[in-house]
């Protein structure tokens, strides 16, 4: 059937071995291509991970299962966006939420709005030779680029929701600490009224981190270091800091270069943080 381009007949004879064999490798391995395809992630997931359980040495099945297992992270991701978006009400557009997520770090004494660079940088020449627009720098590059230190870290007297301001671009990002069960326990996702969305985000991510643990440790490859995602409505950087991990939403028009030194300043800061608290 697959030869004639019929998959669901495919799906269908291979279903009826399963119900006469549920432990029959061929089948599960048959099966998880076509539900891949078919956008049934999770089932795809399951016939993948038995077929390669029982014959570790089958590369195209692990191949697929990295494949299944790298996209199911990322749905998991988007999903925690789209669940941040939900609960703000239908009509609130996503960049604005992430806007007004951190409109409190904005508004917190000695915190002003991002310095604006001084200078665009010199238009760099084009194919043709003509002149090419200017390509402008993201706020203060320099600061950036810096290893995090005693000025990222929070003044005297502040609380763990105070852990990143000194490093996020305020305005336009967001950074959470959160444990191994997706709760916060350092930063802030605060909305311009005061609502906290910090716990409805990290519940969404939680399984994110099981996900990558579980495909690394599946195909040995050592401890998942890092995640990023981009949706329609922001970036993602996700990494592992303690018993948690650390996330960065960061809204599109940020550059991405910017958004991932941020990061990287964001993760030092977080596992200095645990390491001094522990």
């Amino acid at each position: 059937a697959i030869a004639q381009g019929d998959e669901q007949r495919a799906a269908d004879a291979w279903g009826a071995a399963l119900r006469m064999d549920p432990y029959f490798q061929t089948a599960h391995r048959a099966l998880g291509l076509p539900r891949f395809r078919a956008g049934y992630l999770d089932e795809a997931r399951d016939h993948l991970l038995f077929a390669a359980q029982r014959d570790p040495g089958d590369n195209v099945v692990r191949a697929a299962l990295d494949a299944v297992l790298g996209v199911i992270a990322q749905r998991d991701a988007q999903a925690s966006v789209a669940a941040a978006h939900a609960a703000s009400g239908p009509d609130a557009d996503a960049t604005a939420l992430l806007d007004e997520a951190v409109a409190s770090a904005a508004a917190a004494p000695g915190a002003g709005p991002a310095a604006a660079p001084a200078s665009a940088a010199p238009a760099a020449p084009a194919a043709n030779g003509s002149p090419a627009a200017p390509v402008e720098e993201p706020p203060a590059p320099a600061a950036a680029d810096a290893a995090p230190g005693a000025a990222d870290a929070p003044r005297e007297g502040e609380g763990p929701e105070a852990l990143f301001l000194g490093v996020i671009d305020h305005g336009k990002q967001v950074a959470l600490l959160l444990d191994g069960e997706g709760l916060v326990e350092a930063g802030s996702y605060l909305t311009a009224e005061g609502r906290d969305l910090g716990a409805e985000l990290g519940a969404q991510l939680s399984g994110v981190a099981d996900e990558a643990a579980r495909a690394m440790r599946h195909f040995k490859l050592g401890a998942w270091t890092r995640i990023s995602v981009e949706t329609e409505a922001a970036t993602l950087e996700l990494s592992p800091a303690g018993t948690g991990m650390v996330v960065l939403a960061a809204s599109r028009e940020v550059p991405l270069g910017y958004v991932r030194r941020t990061f990287d300043r964001c993760v030092a800061l977080a596992r200095q943080w645990v390491g001094e608290g522990a």
